[in-house]
């Protein structure tokens, strides 16, 4: 069960770097143009750390993963904000699907922040077995 939770997590957040169409276009609006490459790097890095994050967590380093997922998370953060900075607001007020592109990364967010927590609590822990025994 403890290596099994941040795969499944770890596939979510995938899930939602690929389905962000900051991905794959420059920006929101309904004009789509493709991504220039380093917005579209901070993709693939990201995918592939947590990537990194699954094989420390299938290993059962789960340490690894907790301050790999650490900085991850700091990583995505700063990242959208980037793009944040450079787009303003309409990011999330203009183009396709742009409020459920907000609440996508409350969501995927609220999921990292989950896992970290999950991965700082200690196998034998009494809070990981209510956790986990629910």
């Amino acid at each position: 069960m403890r290596r099994f939770v941040p795969v499944v997590v770890a596939a979510i957040l995938l899930a939602g770097i690929l389905s962000d169409p900051y991905t794959y276009a420059r920006d929101g609006s309904d004009y789509v143009r493709t991504a220039p490459v380093w917005q579209l790097s901070f993709a693939i890095l990201d995918i592939g750390v947590l990537l990194a994050i699954v094989a420390f967590s299938i290993r059962g380093k789960s340490r690894g993963a907790f301050w790999l997922l650490v900085v991850e998370s700091a990583y995505y953060v700063a990242g959208n904000a980037v793009l944040y900075m450079r787009d303003g607001a309409e990011r999330f007020s203009h183009g396709f699907g742009a409020q459920s592109n907000l609440a996508e990364h409350a969501i995927v967010l609220t999921l990292r922040l989950g896992l970290i927590l999950y991965l700082s609590t200690k196998p034998g822990s009494r809070f990981l077995g209510r956790l986990t025994s629910a």
